[in-house]
């Protein structure tokens, strides 16, 4: 709600907003900020900026007032900018745009256009709304807007046209300081992305980034339904330690190294959609989503979708200390060796639960690493399945588990591909499966590893070779009231126990 005044500036009450939990870690916690303290909107049109483009705004902003409780306001029109604007350590401060696009001189050799708060003089309570960005000139794109504040950050409604082809920061850094400190950014769209800096004047590495959030980031900060693509080094790159980053909706295409990089304790990401669909000739690894780190990371109700695989699916690396992926999709086409679901030896404890991947290219659709001992950090998998028809080109098994101590229940594997398909090789000491289905052209399930336990299972080769291979490394293998088709392969000498199973 606000008030005209006819002085040339407006007064504003903004909303108070609540930003609500999520899986019952934050209940429910407000959102304060602008929502709850009365803001001087400054015009600056009416301060003398020109709106046509034709001037720069930078005098004029400089000569602005940046009093506490402050919104400098945008009318509809074109702003020309040729100078970083500044302002850090303030208590209430904004920028709104009604129709209104920056344009950035193509002279100017800086690296930001607005910089608010650093991480060592932090702003508190920021309002960000409403802004364009015109990167379409050639060799344009800055660092549009940097916000560093110790708490209550909004950001909503910015957008940037045309491709960041400068070589110099990518258009977006937001950091929540304080650990206590909240902040939300929401619909911002940067979809044209940015050019590989060996085709631009600058030489920042690999290119830009779309989203950063930085190691200076402390608190919480939710992005919301943003829409992020073909940027060279990361889309959404969350760096942050000890931070907590909640995705929650939105696009993500086509970005190398990662669509969405994620770290920092319950972080986390919820009802968005990751895409890769193409891929420029210097896109090396085009990962959808890739866990860095954190004491507990979630994947929930996401769909990822690989028709042009050019990396992993889901990255789950060593510093992770706890993984969930809930509820989610994961299709993989095309012919490119890939794999859907990676974990790396050293990470922690993996959760999949009521998950689908689809898998129609050659490779491992779920690989996880990790020392095989029966106390090894356990990875469960719950009411989850695999299809699709991916050969056994280039890895025979659709699943790898070479780590020891893996819960597998109500897990379906089927593939259909030829070269000798696999459905599951386990290598990893004191595994169990119970009431699982496993199908696939050549022999679905090979262990060796000792201790294996398989309840309840059915196991069929579709070409009609063994159900199961059990090798000579193997020992103390269990199978019971399982459901086997032609029988188990018993390759050398191994330790195998049967009990009230049917052998068809």
């Amino acid at each position: 709600m606000s008030e005209h005044r006819g002085d040339g500036s407006d007064r504003i009450v903004t909303r108070r907003g609540v930003l609500r939990g999520l899986g019952g870690v934050l209940a429910a916690a407000s959102f304060a900020g602008t929502a709850s303290a009365d803001k001087d909107w400054l015009n600056v049109v009416k301060y003398g900026a020109d709106p046509t483009g034709g001037e720069s705004i930078n005098p004029v902003l400089e000569e602005l007032p940046r009093d506490d409780d402050t919104i400098l306001y945008f009318p509809e029109g074109q702003y020309l900018m040729d100078d970083e604007y500044r302002h850090v350590g303030f208590q209430g401060f904004g920028l709104s745009g009604d129709d209104a696009t920056i344009v950035p001189d193509p002279e100017y050799d800086g690296r930001w256009l607005f910089k608010l708060g650093t991480y060592n003089q932090p702003g508190d309570d920021l309002y960000v709304e409403g802004l364009d960005f015109d990167f379409t000139t050639d060799h344009t794109g800055l660092r549009a807007v940097q916000a560093q504040v110790s708490d209550d950050l909004l950001v909503q409604d910015l957008e940037v046209v045309g491709q960041h082809d400068s070589g110099k920061f990518g258009p977006f850094l937001f950091d929540v300081t304080d650990p206590s400190g909240i902040g939300s950014i929401e619909n911002v769209r940067i979809p044209e992305g940015g050019e590989f800096s060996k085709y631009t004047p600058s030489d920042i590495d690999v290119g830009p980034t779309g989203i950063i959030v930085s190691p200076s980031h402390e608190g919480k900060l939710w992005v919301r339904n943003c829409e992020v693509g073909l940027w060279p080094d990361n889309g959404l790159y969350c760096s942050t330690d000890s931070g907590r980053v909640v995705v929650d909706g939105g696009i993500f295409k086509n970005c190398n190294i990662a669509c969405i990089r994620l770290s920092g304790d319950y972080s986390s990401i919820h009802d968005a959609t990751v895409v890769v669909d193409s891929h420029r000739e210097d896109d090396s690894n085009q990962r959808a989503i890739r866990l860095d780190g954190g004491a507990y990371n979630w994947i929930e109700d996401v769909e990822i979708r690989l028709s042009e695989p050019n990396g992993h699916a889901i990255s789950i690396l060593n510093d992770v200390e706890w993984a969930r992926i809930q509820n989610t999709n994961v299709t993989v086409d095309g012919h490119v060796p890939t794999k859907a679901i990676s974990v790396s030896p050293e990470a922690g404890k993996i959760d999949l639960i009521n998950t689908e991947i689809e898998f129609n290219t050659p490779g491992c659709a779920f690989h996880v690493k990790g020392p095989s001992s029966p106390d090894a950090d356990r990875v469960s998998v719950l009411k989850s399945s695999i299809t699709g028809s991916g050969d056994g080109t280039h890895g025979r098994h659709a699943v790898r588990i070479e780590r020891g101590n893996g819960e597998f229940d109500r897990f379906d594997v089927k593939q259909t591909g030829t070269d000798y398909r696999r459905a599951i090789k386990i290598l990893g000491d004191g595994c169990q499966f119970t009431w699982g289905h496993y199908y696939a052209t050549h022999i679905p399930i090979v262990n060796e590893a000792d201790g294996t336990t398989f309840h309840g299972i059915t196991t069929r080769s579709l070409d009609g070779d063994e159900g199961m291979k059990v090798l000579e490394e193997s020992a103390d293998v269990s199978i019971s009231e399982s459901a086997v088709y032609n029988g188990v392969w018993e390759y050398g000498d191994v330790d195998v126990t049967y009990s009230d199973n049917r052998f068809l």
